[in-house]
């Protein structure tokens, strides 16, 4: 497409970006809108284009010489044209604001249009565009302002209509702004004598400029060093400091980011400014926060340096900032020394002071521009500025008796700060001593507890019981005090500091006890220490005895069991008997009740019945491994435990099966015959049988479990044509052979991808063939199984097949 003569097309010149793409192929659409786009941009663009409409539009009409037509219309009348039946010729002029560019540089400047109405699309396009003066008022035919240059034909080779026509004015624009120029008025005319003609005449769109325009970016400001704003006598305390300048450019229009800029660092040495040193970053939005890391290795400890920094777009630059010096100081101050009278660092029992009683603590620092020392226990917490010789002296009062320490670090001038001194010191225990005259005293029952002091000269002590009101209570010639305590709960803590006559507290005793509620639990069956007790399936007994007054009864619990009651007797005790069913482990729950409801607290307590299970053998079906097979009849022998006489009958069960008896023999053993139907795939074959033994005096023991596979005699299945490797494809026909592991087989039933089931006869060879095509690609599966004419059914058997994609 031509730049100067107008068409259709794309615009020429340099690569666009993405954004101004849109504001050439979809100008069309904004003819008929207000306003400005900004375009932002990938990395190596500048300036911001938008779309700018003139500030006024008018048009003259030679029938009416004095009169002036300004448009707020869509569109205005160019050439000659007519209208009730009267000739009329027109002008069109449109004047654009140029005093947003002042100081900037046209970039590129287009001018977009487009025709509402043409005459006579059969006659050439003779639309020429012409700068003129700026009127002071919309002109007339007779005032109309001097012509100056003739900017361009537009578009004489376009289509007809043109909705869409361009022109490039970047030069008039450029030359506009560079004289000084507020705005510039462009005329649209039909060219010469063809004026006259009406086939000539059309009506224009309102035109826009596409204008890109440039300003230098501004002077970089907000300068500053390792995180450090730029001041008389900045010192650092790093070799690879950060040099940071924040840059912003005037070409922005929010709410889309602006030009994009790249900073310049340029640094050097204050004595030596030939060793100067420059770095650019990578272009980015402005405004951006540049920074820029010097090396390690080129600037050295005691060095003073300077760092300046400009920016530039893709078409201007900046002036250099004002320098930002600041000299290099990386060494670090000495670790401190500290010294305290009121808490030596000896370490030795019992120490000084005690929790609560503060201490003086003197920090010295050797380095002569010591600013001032970090400190705290836990962690370096707290700051004190040095005073005249490099010290500092602070309060601390520990929390707490025992070890303690202070960590304190110098800090100079720069920052810099020294090796950490760790203080140790032993804080003496001056909480007083706490006797409880009644330790197994109930709830509810008053308790003397005494004090004795830890401290010399101790004339009183301050007391509460958990979040009461806080007592005092003098004490006596030898420092001690007795006090009552009636504890109203479970969990208390006793509170108590001893003053000295010179009123110097101690530390909390923070006495802590407990007030037992929950009921004693004994059994002379069952031990509570872990080791088996009498066998499960005997009847033993459990006594509880209160830990409360007025116990009038006991709820108790064994296991998942429900929750049951026993009165107490006269004494607040009460027995109960129990026969556990299994071995192994047993738990039993009891908490004790008033007479006025009040619950005691609950105790839990396990124990462990021994196991006197029989014991269960079989050939055909061996323990924890696989045998026979369905319909495999296997026998099961069941005997006694060695200490279990007297067996009559066995109580037995295999999974999913309904209970069973069979009478022992006089020797105490039994046998029963079991044949699986069927292999049990939910279980993946597994069996599992419980087996009790039951005495002539009606004793029945613990359960014995006994679990085994089931072989499940799955039948074979081949196929020459499908498989899990694939090699057929879709609509290819193979068959597969099913072989029968089952004896008695006389059918196969299988089906395919978990469809319904389909039967087919086995041969006299345990045998059959089943044919089948692929109707789809990728993994198909098979699933068959054998059955005998009896019902009996083997496991099944998984066949996958992969077919070919096509």
């Amino acid at each position: 497409m031509q730049f100067n003569g107008g068409s259709t097309g794309a615009l020429p010149g340099r690569l666009r970006r993405a954004p101004r793409r849109f504001l050439t192929a979809g100008l069309a659409g904004l003819l008929a809108g207000a306003g400005a786009l900004a375009v932002t941009t990938g990395p190596a663009a500048a300036g911001v284009t938008q779309y700018v409409l003139p500030a006024s539009v008018s048009y003259t009409d030679a029938r009416q010489p004095t009169h002036a037509f300004p448009a707020t219309a869509a569109d205005v009348p160019v050439g000659t044209w007519q209208a009730d039946g009267v000739k009329h010729t027109s002008r069109a002029y449109f004047t654009f604001d140029l005093t947003p560019y002042r100081g900037k540089e046209i970039i590129t400047a287009q001018i977009v249009t487009g025709e509402s109405a043409v005459a006579d699309c059969t006659k050439p396009r003779k639309l020429e565009l012409w700068r003129t003066d700026t009127p002071a008022a919309p002109p007339s035919w007779n005032t109309a302002p001097a012509v100056r240059e003739k900017v361009g034909d537009v578009g004489p080779t376009a289509p007809c209509p043109a909705g869409y026509l361009e022109l490039g004015v970047t030069e008039v624009f450029r030359q506009a702004v560079a004289d000084g120029r507020d705005s510039l008025t462009l005329m649209a005319r039909i060219a010469g004598s063809h004026e006259q003609y009406k086939h000539f005449g059309r009506r224009l769109k309102k035109p826009g400029v596409s204008l890109e325009a440039n300003a230098a970016p501004d002077v970089p400001g907000k300068l500053s060093v390792a995180g450090l704003a730029c001041a008389a006598g900045r010192l650092i305390g790093t070799t690879t400091p950060v040099l940071s300048a924040e840059v912003t450019d005037p070409d922005k229009l929010e709410p889309y980011a602006g030009d994009q800029v790249r900073a310049t660092f340029a640094w050097w040495p204050v004595d030596r400014p030939t060793e100067r040193t420059e770095w650019t970053s990578s272009a980015w939005h402005a405004p951006m926060l540049a920074q820029y890391t010097v090396p390690g290795g080129l600037l050295v400890d005691g060095g003073t340096y300077a760092f300046a920094v400009r920016a530039a777009d893709e078409h201007a630059s900046s002036g250099w900032s004002p320098e930002c010096r600041f000299t290099v100081d990386t060494t670090r101050p000495p670790a401190p020394t500290v010294v305290s009278t009121d808490y030596p660092s000896d370490r030795s029992y019992p120490g000084h002071g005690g929790p609560g009683i503060a201490g003086d603590f003197t920090f010295t620092s050797a380095a002569d521009d010591v600013a001032g020392f970090w400190y705290g226990r836990s962690g370096l917490t707290m700051y004190v500025a040095a005073g005249p010789g490099g010290t500092a002296t602070v309060s601390y009062a520990p929390d707490e008796y025992g070890p303690d320490w202070l960590s304190v670090q110098a800090v100079d001038r720069t920052g810099n700060r020294s090796p950490q001194t760790r203080y140790e010191f032993w804080v003496r225990n001056t909480a007083p001593t706490v006797t409880d005259g009644n330790p197994d005293g109930w709830l509810g029952q008053p308790r003397e507890f005494t004090f004795a002091p830890n401290m010399t000269d101790v004339v009183e002590y301050v007391w509460s019981l958990n979040d009461g009101t806080e007592r005092t209570v003098a004490a006596d010639s030898a420092g001690a005090a007795t006090v009552t305590v009636t504890p109203t709960e479970v969990d208390n803590t006793l509170h108590v500091r001893s003053r000295t006559r010179d009123g110097v507290l101690s530390g909390d005793a923070g006495y802590a006890f407990s007030v037992r509620t929950a009921p004693f639990v004994t059994s002379a069956d069952w031990p509570f220490d872990g080791t088996t007790g009498a066998p499960a399936g005997t009847e033993g007994s459990f006594t509880f005895t209160p830990a409360m007054a007025d116990v009038t009864e006991y709820v108790y619990a064994f296991g998942r069991g429900g929750q049951r009651t026993v009165q107490a007797g006269a004494d607040g005790s009460a027995t109960v008997s129990y026969t556990p069913a299994d071995a192994g482990y047993h738990t039993i729950e009891v908490f004790s009740r008033t007479s006025a409801g009040v619950e005691s607290d609950r105790v839990g307590l396990a124990f462990s019945p021994a196991s006197v299970a029989p014991t269960v053998a079989s050939e055909v079906y061996p323990r924890n491994t696989t045998g026979g097979g369905p319909g495999v009849p296997g026998t099961f022998t069941f005997a006694p435990h060695s200490s279990v006489t007297g067996v009559t009958s066995y109580v037995y069960q295999f999974r999913g099966e309904p209970e069973r008896t069979v009478a022992a023999s006089p020797d105490g053993t039994a046998s029963v015959e079991w044949t699986p139907s069927a292999y049990d795939n939910e279980y993946g074959g597994w069996v599992e049988v419980q087996v009790r033994a039951r005495t002539a005096a009606g004793v029945t023991t613990d359960a014995q479990y006994y679990s085994f596979r089931v072989d499940p005699q799955s039948p074979l299945v081949t196929s020459d044509v499908f498989g899990w490797q694939g090699g057929a494809v879709v609509g290819q026909t193979g068959e597969f052979v099913f072989t029968a592991q089952l004896p008695g087989t006389t059918e196969f039933v299988y089906a395919f991808d978990d469809g319904a089931e389909a039967m087919v006869a086995a041969g006299a060879d345990g045998t059959a063939r089943v044919s089948w095509a692929a109707d789809s690609p990728y993994g198909h599966s098979l699933t068959v199984r054998s059955r005998t004419a009896s019902g009996v059914v083997s496991g099944p058997a998984y066949y996958n097949i992969f077919i070919d994609p096509s």
